[in-house]
């Protein structure tokens, strides 16, 4: 049996269901409420001690950080295959699957939030239950960059940095693009499943002309990505429940703090 503990619109969630979806696996949902705090609860804590999110639960035993975890569903259910046949293919996925733990990850944290989720934060909790919540993370860092974006949004050096890493990452996936139609080479991988969502959040968020623009081999690939049916399984099945990142479907968009970033760049 597959549990799998994850949130909506969490990007490491949608990247584990991804994987399901690719797989054609039947798993079990436990959503977890992040805005709520459920990830810190003790229950929860006994199967992810860093309080995250996903949380892959196969047969009692759990497997944690969706890179891991997305690893795991390779290899304990081979078809169809998620990974290159050939060494130097997998090697090549493997530095794809590493760009989000390398940077990108946080980076997606700090746009999301400069752009959405302090806002709606600061609308919905009062100043004293924000300071509580900030003080409960396990995170100090991260509950740190919170603080900032919260005071002084798009103006924070970290912010601006982040846009940068992302400009940067979609150039260089953009420059891969052009040896193959996917990022290890001829065929879909984990590599494709780690990136996209580093595009689909940006894109809720109303940044897509970060590669629409361009980019056009970056373009073209998220819409095939998209085109796939495991991108209806993994993304859109999955609307908000607690934090909400759909500025683009409510006719919002970051776009214009972003681009003046980029335009000092």
């Amino acid at each position: 049996m597959l549990e799998l503990y994850h949130n909506n619109i969490s990007v490491c969630s949608q990247k584990v269901r991804h994987a399901l979806a690719e797989k054609g696996l039947d798993w079990v949902g436990r959503h977890v409420m992040l805005i709520d705090g459920e990830q810190t609860a003790p229950d929860y804590l006994k199967l992810n001690p860093r309080a995250l999110v996903p949380t892959l639960v196969h047969d009692g035993v759990p497997v944690i950080e969706s890179t891991v975890i997305n690893e795991y569903l390779d290899d304990a259910f081979a078809a169809p295959p998620l990974k290159p046949a050939d060494a130097r293919g997998r090697a090549r996925m493997r530095l794809w699957t590493k760009v989000p733990d390398e940077g990108i990850h946080v980076a997606c944290a700090s746009v999301s939030f400069a752009a959405a989720f302090a806002r709606q934060l600061q609308s919905e909790f009062t100043p004293d239950a924000l300071e509580e919540r900030l003080a409960s993370m396990p995170d100090r860092a991260r509950a740190g960059r919170q603080r900032a974006i919260m005071e002084h949004g798009f103006d924070v050096p970290f912010v601006k940095e982040a846009i940068l890493l992302f400009d940067k990452t979609y150039q260089a996936m953009e420059e891969a693009l052009g040896d193959g139609p996917w990022l290890a080479g001829q065929g879909f991988s984990l590599a494709d499943i780690a990136l996209t969502p580093y595009l689909d959040r940006l894109n809720r968020l109303g940044l897509s002309p970060m590669w629409t623009r361009t980019r056009p081999r970056l373009a073209d690939w998220f819409a095939r990505i998209r085109a796939r049916p495991s991108y209806d399984r993994a993304y859109t099945s999955f609307g908000p429940v607690d934090y909400d990142d759909l500025l683009i479907e409510r006719g919002e968009s970051a776009w214009p703090q972003v681009e003046a970033v980029l335009a000092q760049a």
